[in-house]
């Protein structure tokens, strides 16, 4: 008899094995017709397309009067942009360039009464007109204005980028 505290042998009884059932054959993964498990191709690459503006549907403008504006305005969903008359009807028609070097710079609303007093210091002979477009229908072409940000106390942006970000 085997003393009580010791344990009884792992080891099979002479013919059988340790196992008490047959191991399983792995499946072999099945792909999708049609979809291979293959890398890509680095040179499939396609650079997305720089553009040059954008259309007046893409980015429909308004003219604003400035009798609506205040000093203590809160920011709504419209981005606004002071430019000359001629400039504003072409823009309106044609649509927003999209040049890094002469980008249009855009407000929120806070900072609409600083850019009115400063340009009009600057330019009193020109005849200049408000323009407004939705934030969202030009975010991805726009890049923070840090130095017109600081000098007019709200957000500005210029309107430089020609491939969309996100």
């Amino acid at each position: 008899m085997a003393p009580p505290n010791k344990r009884p042998s792992s080891l099979p009884i002479s013919g059988g094995s340790l196992r008490s059932r047959p191991e399983r054959m792995a499946r072999p993964v099945r792909q999708p017709e049609g979809q291979e498990d293959r890398q890509p191709d680095l040179f499939d690459y396609d650079p997305p397309i720089p553009r040059t503006s954008l259309s007046p549907e893409e980015a429909p403008l308004l003219v604003v009067t400035t009798r609506a504006f205040t000093d203590r305005d809160r920011e709504d969903g419209w981005l606004y942009c002071l430019v000359g008359r001629h400039e504003g009807e072409t823009l309106m028609q044609n649509g927003l360039t999209l040049d890094a070097r002469h980008p249009l710079t855009f407000c929120t609303r806070p900072a609409v009464m600083a850019l009115l007093s400063s340009q009009d210091e600057e330019n009193a002979h020109v005849e200049r007109v408000l323009l407004r477009v939705r934030h969202p229908h030009i975010a991805p072409w726009l890049e923070t204005d840090p130095d017109m940000s600081a000098q007019l106390g709200a957000s500005c942006y210029l309107l430089s980028r020609q491939v969309a970000s996100g």
